[in-house]
């Protein structure tokens, strides 16, 4: 079965069993999550950034091919800036397309497993970092990263100031959920909306996870099957 057949078989063609079906749980969870709800529960902060996005073969490349592909080939075959909104409330981070947004864009990324800094030209010694500060958005003066296990973001903001309030933020916010993780908050208050907000964000992350895995495993599944069919042709004579 391929990965687009097994798409099909999970849109949910029953909508008697709703309160069942995980699917509707993720629909109503990312409703849940939506910016103006997140922005009225006084979120700790939120602003328009701009999020770097990277073509997976590009990070293979060398610097040079890297160069010659963001300067003289079309846009799609380089790294491109997104205009994102971003919410950090609770234990998570959110990315949406503007303020308005109905559902995050992603998943919610958790703070308690990230870390946050900015990127500086210092930090470029070994070109690491090139391509951010030479690709920087119109209006965008400074970039900061939140990064977790396999996997870093790049946000580009108009000040250094702005990311520092976004590193400092995301910061203490991991400091608070692990505290909290740990027992340790007892006699701190934390708004009941938060927690339905985490909860509703977690429910999403683990679909999202779930589908993700089932997603690539099916497709190791059919390229193995692949490769077994082309090779059980007759024998040559």
């Amino acid at each position: 079965m391929s990965s687009g057949e097994l798409r099909q078989r999970n849109v949910p063609q029953n909508t008697a069993n709703r309160e069942t079906d995980p699917f509707t749980m993720v629909n109503y969870d990312e409703a849940h999550l939506s910016a103006r709800a997140l922005l009225a529960a006084s979120p700790v902060h939120s602003s328009t950034a701009m999020k770097m996005h990277v073509p997976v073969m590009y990070t293979f490349l060398p610097a040079t091919v890297q160069w010659f592909l963001s300067r003289c080939c079309p846009r799609s075959w380089s790294p491109q800036w997104k205009r994102r909104y971003l919410i950090a409330l609770g234990e998570y981070v959110y990315r949406f397309k503007d303020e308005d947004g109905s559902t995050p864009k992603g998943s919610p990324i958790p703070v308690a497993t990230t870390d946050a800094r900015i990127i500086s030209d210092h930090d470029d010694e070994n070109g690491e970092f090139r391509i951010v500060h030479d690709l920087l958005p119109e209006g965008c003066n400074a970039v900061f990263e939140i990064s977790s296990i396999g996997k870093t973001q790049y946000f580009a903001v108009e000040s250094r100031e702005e990311a520092m309030i976004w590193v400092n933020s995301l910061r203490q916010m991991r400091q608070d959920a692990i505290t909290r993780q740990m027992g340790h908050s007892k006699n701190i208050p934390y708004p009941p909306e938060w927690k339905s907000f985490d909860a509703s964000a977690k429910r999403v992350k683990d679909q999202k996870t779930r589908i993700k895995s089932k997603m690539q495993a099916m497709d190791k599944k059919e390229q193995e099957m692949q490769q077994l069919g082309g090779g059980s042709g007759p024998a040559s004579m």
